[in-house]
């Protein structure tokens, strides 16, 4: 037979188990009403340099073009650099409100590595593919727009290839294929039926 004592103790037990399982279900309640916090925007050190005219290729998603849009921003003189920068340039204007190609919240670009002048390999966050929206018109202007944007910068790109947080992805959202490298001069070709 069990004490009594025991008894007690084992019944004490027993509350205070269940009593932690509804504290534990009531703080993840807490939790997800409180929601995930803002994606961090990434921050760009000042460029030195010259201030010299960059082109953008926005994407425009009403009539499926791409227009060419000249700035004027300091540009460093390190190739990747000046690649990075006008991507994420670029995709600072898609972030925006009133973009005409919205991309989703923390989109951007890591870097951009030339294997030599005519190679580069664009390094995505994963942001940029997981918040796109999908649907092969959209895929490929935003990847178009990536490339003749980075063309406009490094004249002597022939090709491009791009990861995803340093890793080869299939697709962008599903459908343009991200497996191989880009022709420069077969995108450039291929936007001209966009226009």
């Amino acid at each position: 037979m069990i004490s009594r004592k025991l008894q007690y103790v084992i019944a004490s037990l027993v509350l205070a188990i269940l009593a932690m399982g509804f504290y534990l279900v009531h703080l993840k309640r807490k939790a997800e009403s409180i929601g995930a916090p803002p994606p961090v925007q990434a921050l760009t050190a000042p460029v030195s340099g010259s201030a010299e005219q960059m082109t953008l290729y926005l994407a425009v998603d009403d009539d499926d073009s791409l227009r060419p849009t000249a700035i004027t921003s300091p540009l460093p003189s390190d190739p990747g650099e000046r690649g990075r920068l006008a991507l994420h340039t670029l995709i600072a204007r898609y972030l925006q409100k009133d973009s005409p190609h919205p991309l989703g919240a923390g989109a951007d670009v890591h870097d951009v590595y030339l294997l030599d002048p005519a190679s580069a390999v664009v390094n995505l966050n994963a942001a940029f593919s997981q918040s796109h929206a999908s649907g092969i018109e959209v895929e490929q202007l935003s990847i178009f727009s990536l490339v003749l944007t980075l063309k406009a910068q490094l004249p002597q790109l022939n090709r491009v290839r791009f990861l995803v947080d340093g890793k080869p992805r299939d697709t962008l959202a599903g459908h343009l294929d991200l497996s191989g490298w880009f022709d420069v001069a077969m995108v450039a070709e291929a936007a001209k039926g966009l226009r």
